[in-house]
C-alpha cells in the first residue's frame, strides 16, 4: 500500500500587540493603527504571514482610553495553515480641538446712566468648527464706563452650549466696540430750568 489519506488541521494562532494612535478631535471615528509590534503567537518558524489593520473609535467624541475597534486582514504564503484569533480592540485618546470665536458685535445705545451693553451673536464666526458640529454662543457685555463716546470698549462674557461643545477648547472673543450717544432732554415750562 503506497498511500492513504489524513487531515492536517489549521494551527491556532493569536494576534496581539496592535496599537492605535491618539489624535485631536476631527468629527470622525477612524484613527491610525500601528502593526509594527504585532505578535503572532503560535506562528511556526519560517512561515510567512502578514497583517493589514484599520481602526475606528466607537464614537467621534473626546475621551481618554477610548475603545478602538480593529478590523484586520491577513495574507502570506502560509495564511491558510492557521486558525486566527484576532485582536479585536485597543485603546487611544481623542483630545479637544481648538475653536476661536469672533464676530460678536454690540448695539449702539443712547446714554442711560448704566454700562449695560447688548451684544449680538448673529454674525459670530467659529474658526475651527468641524462641518456639521453644533456649538452655540451666547454673550453679555458691559461698556467700560457709562459716558457718551464713540468706539467705546465693550467687555464680553460668553457662554457656550450645543451637542458638540465638549469636543472643543474655546478661545472666546474678549471685547468689541459700540457707541453711546447723548440723551436728548426736552424741557418745557419755566424758563428757569437748566439742561445739563
Amino acid at each position: 500500500q503506497s498511500t492513504t489519506t489524513a487531515t492536517i488541521l489549521p494551527k491556532a494562532l493569536t494576534v496581539s500587540g496592535i496599537t492605535a494612535s491618539s489624535r485631536v478631535y476631527n468629527g470622525l471615528t477612524p484613527t491610525a493603527v500601528n502593526t509594527s509590534n504585532v505578535a503572532f503567537t503560535g506562528l511556526m518558524g519560517g512561515d510567512q504571514l502578514s497583517i493589514a489593520t484599520t481602526g475606528a473609535f466607537a464614537d467621534k467624541n473626546v475621551g481618554t482610553a477610548k475603545t478602538v475597534n480593529l478590523t484586520s486582514t491577513y495574507s502570506g504564503a502560509d495564511v491558510g495553515n492557521y486558525s486566527i484569533t484576532h485582536q479585536a480592540t485597543t485603546t487611544a485618546n481623542v483630545t479637544t480641538a481648538s475653536l476661536t470665536v469672533s464676530g460678536i458685535t454690540a448695539a449702539n445705545k443712547t446714554y442711560d446712566n448704566t454700562t449695560v451693553a447688548t451684544p449680538s451673536v448673529s454674525g459670530v464666526v467659529l474658526t475651527g468648527l468641524v462641518s456639521g458640529d453644533e456649538v452655540l454662543v451666547s454673550a453679555t457685555g458691559v461698556f467700560n464706563n457709562e459716558n457718551v463716546g464713540n468706539g467705546k470698549t465693550v467687555t464680553l462674557t460668553s457662554s457656550y452650549s450645543g451637542a458638540d461643545r465638549g469636543n472643543y477648547t474655546i478661545s472666546g472673543q474678549g471685547t468689541t466696540t459700540a457707541n453711546i450717544t447723548p440723551l436728548t432732554v426736552v424741557l418745557s415750562g419755566s424758563s428757569g430750568l437748566v439742561k445739563v
